[in-house]
């Protein structure tokens, strides 16, 4: 066996990866998300090119977006404030029904770093570390998807 500074991505990645469109609604990112019990994906273009990252985080900030409207303590007139309260609250979830509705392009973290099969796993896991990544895209010289390394892929090596 390999010592696990030698073992390469490609030795490790998973090649049947899960990917995104930029036009792919962020609804159907969500279910097929969670369908896969996965925290995000890859987004890559018409010729497979990784252009972005998309993930559960991604989605996370979205909901961060919709205004909760306050309660002031010192109010003397409560009842009226809840009231105005409550019926702000009823709009909150056509906000964020509109909100998935969005594109993956408008929430993706653009510019992604990837790896190539090639490299060392040790170079990926510095790289997940120093950026606080989950996954990184494994990509061919052109930039085309191949595949994807994610940290329980690193940790099973060290795991050993």
């Amino acid at each position: 066996m390999q010592t696990q500074i030698n073992v390469k991505v490609k030795e490790l990645m998973t090649k049947e990866v899960i990917a995104f469109k930029p036009d792919d609604r962020i609804q159907h990112v969500a279910e097929t998300l969670r369908a896969h019990r996965i925290s995000g994906a890859p987004v890559i273009d018409d010729k497979r090119r990784v252009v972005g990252v998309i993930s559960e985080a991604d989605i996370i900030k979205l909901t961060a977006t919709v205004p909760f409207p306050d309660i002031d303590p010192l109010n003397p007139f409560p009842v009226f404030s809840l009231s105005a309260y409550l019926k702000e609250v009823k709009r909150i979830p056509e906000e964020i029904d509109a909100l998935f509705e969005g594109y993956v392009k408008d929430v993706m973290s653009k510019k992604p770093m990837t790896i190539l099969p090639e490299d060392a796993i040790s170079d990926a896991a510095r790289i997940m570390h120093k950026n606080d990544f989950n996954r990184i895209p494994v990509v061919d010289k052109e930039g085309k998807l191949v595949g994807i390394i994610t940290r329980d892929d690193i940790i099973r090596v060290f795991a050993r």
